[in-house]
């Protein structure tokens, strides 16, 4: 990934507030129930998001993926 493209994002936390996450180091990400995400991170502890997968996709600008 370029140094470009690897610009902080802002995480809302289900902690309150949120995380300021890195780009190159979201390692993978699942869904957390109906209230959210967990965001998996390279280097650190994962992040417990209020924000949903397709958001969080949208976020990171990533596509869907389509299956035949």
């Amino acid at each position: 990934m370029d140094e470009q493209n690897d610009n902080f994002i802002l995480i809302p936390a289900k902690s309150g507030g949120g995380a300021l996450v890195r780009r190159s180091q979201i390692a993978g990400g699942r869904a957390n129930g109906a209230e959210g995400a967990i965001l998996y991170l390279a280097s650190g502890p994962s992040v417990y998001t209020t924000a949903t997968i397709p958001q969080l996709a949208e976020y990171l600008g990533a596509r869907k993926a389509e299956i035949a």
